[in-house]
């Protein structure tokens, strides 16, 4: 049975065998459906990682074939994505990442410079060097700074707004 444009038909959706009766698990939404239901995408998700990374970049006029935007997000893909070990860590990053990026959209350009400096040039040279765990450490610390910078917290939902934008530094 074909489903086309529907969850069935889509790449994300983690059932061999679709069937009307048994729903399956869409890692793009994160939710269970039967693959009857309407896709609300076109069935071809692409698992875009680098929120804040591609914010900062895009923010620091920093062009996306400059070495630390495609350290970083290479890693995310070519490493990060095809182990299950970081699975976990990823789909949290899916709902926490975009948030932090809308906020650091309208960031005072010196915050945004001091994360770049202080997290993102670490990462990309911990990455270069083979350590990669030291680099996950890293920029799993930016993430949770910016968490609190930005009053989020592991209970944030993908639409939430952030509560409360703290302008005191980092």
């Amino acid at each position: 049975m074909a489903y086309k444009n529907q969850c069935g038909s889509c790449i994300n959706f983690d059932e061999p065998k679709p069937s009307p009766l048994k729903k399956g698990y869409c890692s793009w939404y994160r939710c269970y459906y039967y693959p009857d239901d309407t896709c609300v995408g076109d069935g071809n998700h692409y698992r875009y990682r680098g929120y804040i990374t591609t914010m900062i970049c895009d923010r620091l006029g920093l062009e996306k074939t400059k070495e630390v935007y495609k350290t970083i997000t290479d890693f995310q893909k070519n490493v990060m994505e095809n182990n299950k070990q970081y699975e976990e860590d990823l789909n949290k990053y899916n709902i926490i990442g975009p948030k932090i990026a809308s906020c650091l959209a309208n960031e005072d350009i010196n915050i945004i410079n001091k994360i770049y400096i202080t997290f993102l040039i670490p990462v990309a040279k911990m990455i270069k060097e083979d350590h990669p765990e030291q680099a996950i450490f890293k920029y799993k610390e930016m993430v949770k700074i910016l968490k609190t910078h930005y009053c989020f917290d592991d209970k944030t939902n993908i639409d939430d707004k952030p509560k409360i934008l703290i302008r005191k530094g980092m």
